[in-house]
């Protein structure tokens, strides 16, 4: 009875004790290239955001990057969990590798659904007057005051920044969990932050 105790725990290398460079490589290969894809993938899903409204066109684009970006993650685990399935290995070490892809593939898939659902939901129209920027956060006159986070482009967050300060009055589409996807001058009309 201890002979099968002691081989359990003993480390027993694979035939030939080597580390598999090839599989690694396609493996490795496997989720540069589904990440690539990933990151270039069109929204695939219709959004909650009005798009014959061209402010809500720019919204669903960058609340659709925000999914991309999860959808890497996702990308980056699957092959590994592939690799730690259908390859053979040292056993720790192919539990330490399945243990670490389904953990890297569980916070991709939440990452996934999370930011899926924000872009399929209806955007709120807010306006309101801007009291403090910090970097991509935003904070809007309001009882209690209201922060939202900018995930806008680069490039929008530039040309914001020449007119989004303290005093000024600004319109924003925002998703369900505060994350601003457009921010602009206000527009008549649309309703006020509620306070």
């Amino acid at each position: 009875m201890a002979a099968p105790a002691a081989q359990f725990f003993r480390s027993q290398p694979s035939r030939g004790g080597q580390l598999r460079l090839w599989s690694v490589g396609l493996t490795l290969a496997g989720s540069v290239g589904l990440a690539v894809a990933a990151a270039h993938l069109p929204a695939v899903i219709p959004s909650g955001a009005n798009l014959r409204d061209p402010d809500q066109v720019i919204y669903a684009r960058n609340i659709w990057q925000e999914s991309q970006t999860s959808l890497v993650v996702l990308a980056l685990f699957i092959p590994w969990l592939g690799y730690g399935l259908l390859l053979r290995g040292a056993r720790w070490g192919r539990a330490a590798l399945l243990v670490l892809a389904a953990g890297g593939l569980g916070l991709g898939l939440w990452m996934t659904v999370h930011n899926v659902a924000l872009y399929t939901a209806q955007p709120q129209y807010v306006m309101g007057v801007v009291t403090r920027v910090d970097g991509r956060q935003i904070t809007l006159a309001a009882r209690p005051p209201r922060t939202f986070y900018l995930v806008v482009s680069e490039a929008e967050l530039r040309a914001a920044q020449t007119w989004v300060r303290p005093g000024n009055a600004v319109g924003m589409w925002v998703a369900p969990n505060g994350q601003a996807g457009f921010i602009g001058r206000p527009s008549g009309g649309k309703p006020l932050l509620q306070s």
